[in-house]
C-alpha cells in the first residue's frame, strides 16, 4: 500500500481581481504580489471578462483600471458590481491616468473604496490592497451581518449621513 499525502487545508486564499488590459500593469501587480502566498492575483482583460470573474470568483477586492476602452463608464461598472451579491461587499480599487483632485473626488462619488493613480507607485497600492482586505474581511466576517460599505455609500449618497461636526 503506497501512503499519500493529504492535502492540508487551510484558510481559503484572498482574491484579488485586477480589470486591466496592460500587459506591463499587469506584470507590475503580479510582481509587488510575488510573495504573498495568501492572496490569488485574477485577472481579466476587459469589464466583461472582469464581470464573469466577479462572479465566479468572488474576490475579496477588485482593483479596476477605469480608463479600459469600451463601452460604459467606470460609475456604472461599479454599480453592476454593487447590485451582484458576489460583489456587493468587495472593496473596489480604482487605478486612473488622470491625476486631477476633481477626477479622484468624482472616483469617489461613483463609489470606488479608494482611486490610485498611473503610474502606480508599490507603497500607496500595497497599503491600499492591505486596507482594503482588512476592510472585506470585516464585511465578509460573520459577526457582520450588516454590509457597513454598502450601507454606508447609500447614505452618503442620500445625504443622510452628515460629517463629524455638522
Amino acid at each position: 500500500m503506497i501512503a499519500r499525502a493529504t492535502p492540508k487545508t487551510g484558510p481559503r486564499r484572498r482574491r484579488l481581481l485586477y480589470i486591466e488590459d496592460h500587459a506591463e500593469s499587469i506584470a507590475l501587480v503580479e510582481g509587488l504580489l510575488a510573495n504573498r502566498k495568501d492572496l490569488l492575483l485574477v485577472r481579466a482583460a476587459d469589464t466583461n471578462l472582469g464581470i464573469e470573474r466577479s462572479r465566479s470568483e468572488r474576490p475579496d477586492v477588485i482593483l479596476i483600471n477605469i480608463d479600459l476602452p469600451g463601452p460604459g463608464s467606470a460609475a456604472s461598472l461599479v454599480g453592476l458590481l454593487r447590485a451582484d451579491p458576489a460583489t456587493e461587499a468587495a472593496p473596489i480599487l480604482a487605478l486612473s491616468g488622470n491625476l486631477a483632485p476633481e477626477a479622484i473626488v468624482k472616483g469617489l462619488e461613483a463609489g470606488f473604496f479608494q482611486v490610485l493613480t498611473k503610474p502606480l507607485q508599490a507603497g500607496p497600492f500595497m497599503e491600499a490592497l492591505a486596507f482594503a482586505l482588512e476592510f472585506s474581511a470585516v464585511e465578509r466576517s460573520e459577526e457582520n451581518p450588516v454590509l457597513l460599505r454598502r450601507h454606508w455609500h447609500k447614505g452618503f449618497r442620500d445625504g443622510q449621513i452628515q460629517p463629524l461636526g455638522g
